[in-house]
Formats: structure tokens, sequence, C-alpha cells
């Protein structure tokens, strides 16, 4: 595109170009997301993260290829690409990118520095573009909210539960029935 005789970057090409920036470096970026017409970049990770999202992955009783980590998700809303932690889409067709509406479970971990996206940005995100089902983990106060039934014209969810670490989480729609077992879920320290 062009502006005042320079060019100026698409949000995928700025996007790549942090991506290469940093491997270059040996920076260790965990998620490059295009959120509006912002760049966010995650760099590091945290074991406490890593475990949890472990985890959870471990109970779902689906395919390894049914459980993808690092995806990016395409949103309906509004141009964009989010990197949810957890994707358990409703089939795993290769090489096909995924909608947000079209997942059984998005699941996200509180990062420490970008608590206020995860908690309000990317949950209207999904709200609005018809995620089924948004779990929200957050290590920093020890909880979990599970959001059900988008309504998308709200950019809100209508059923808004939270639950403790230790606390089984009923209703996951790819739990099959199950409750998914927190116990083992790690709060930063």
């Amino acid at each position: 595109m062009q502006l005042d005789g320079r060019v100026r970057p698409t949000l995928a090409a700025t996007r790549d170009r942090l991506a290469d920036f940093a491997e270059a470096r040996g920076f260790p970026i965990t998620k490059v997301e295009a959120v509006g017409d912002r760049v966010v970049v995650s760099v590091g990770t945290h074991r406490e993260r890593d475990a949890t999202i472990a985890y959870i992955a471990d109970q779902i009783p689906r395919e390894i290829s049914c459980k993808l980590t690092g995806v990016p998700l395409r949103l309906t809303s509004e141009q964009g690409i989010l990197v949810p932690d957890l994707v358990v889409p409703e089939s795993s067709e290769p090489g096909v990118r995924l909608w947000a509406h079209e997942t059984e479970l998005l699941v996200e971990v509180v990062s420490q520095g970008n608590f206020r996206e995860d908690h309000e940005g990317k949950r209207l995100r999904y709200a609005k573009s018809g995620a089924p089902q948004y779990l929200l983990v957050d290590p920093r106060d020890g909880i979990c909210v599970l959001n059900t039934g988008p309504l998308k014209g709200e950019g809100r969810y209508k059923d808004v539960v939270t639950f403790k670490f230790g606390e089984p989480i009923a209703g996951v729609l790819c739990m099959d029935g199950a409750d998914l077992d927190t116990s083992e879920f790690l709060r930063y320290t």
C-alpha cells in the first residue's frame, strides 16, 4: 500500500519481519499476533504456562492432530490473526486455516505482562467471531474462566463461569462429558 510516496507494510508483512528479526537475533518469541491495527509480540515463556497448556491438552480425549498449539486463527469479526495457546478444532483437515467459529475450544493462559488483552480484548474478539468456548486460565490469580454461548452482536458470552485452580471444570465441549481437572495447574511465582 502506498502512503505519501512510501510503501506501507501490511500487518502480515510486519508480523513476518518481526519474527525474522527475532529469530536472527535468538529472541525466544512464543507468539506473534496481528490484532486490529497492532502487531503483538510475546517473548519468552514461563514453565507454569507451558505446563498448564500441556496438562489441558493431555486431558482432552481427541487425537493429537485435534489439539493444536501455535496455530494462527482467523476471526470473522475483524481483520487480524490471533494465536491461542491451545486450539481444539471441530475437524483436523491439514493445511486448512482455522476460523474461530470452527473450533470446539480456545484456551489462553494469561501472560504476566499482557493480561488485559487476554481477559478483555480476546474474549470480545472470540465472542464476536462465534467461538463456542473460550477458556481463560489465569496463573496470576489461580482462576479459570469458561466462556460459552457467544453473543456475536454484543461481543460477549452468555455464560461466564469462574473456577479456582483445583476445582474441576464441567461443561467443556471437547471433554465429552468429563470434567477438566485443574488440580495440577501452576500459579506464577
